[in-house]
């Protein structure tokens, strides 16, 4: 359940860092780059890459989670075809 929010959120700050970004862009173009300073465009490139890696983690525990599942899911249909397979048939009288 931590893994499907992380990378909700991850998704939604990157995605919220991308279309601001542009939108600043498209506003005031090279004058508006230009007039950030060092550490805002430091900061944004810090809050960019930590939401990247964000996404890998908690998309690579998602996807460790659903292989668990799926592998259990196969163990218990295996185990239930294996026990109705001991079981022979009602012969008709």
């Amino acid at each position: 359940r931590m893994a499907i929010h992380g990378l909700n959120i991850s998704m939604a700050v990157f995605t919220g860092l991308c279309a601001y970004g542009l939108l600043l862009y498209y506003e005031g173009g090279a004058d508006a780059a230009k007039a950030t300073t060092l550490l805002t465009t430091l900061s944004y490139l810090a809050g960019i890459i930590a939401c990247i890696a964000g996404i890998g983690f908690f998309g690579v525990q998602l996807d460790r989670r659903k292989a668990e599942e799926r592998r259990e899911e196969e163990a218990r249909q295996a185990v239930e075809a294996a026990r109705k397979g001991r079981r022979k048939p009602v012969k008709g009288a």
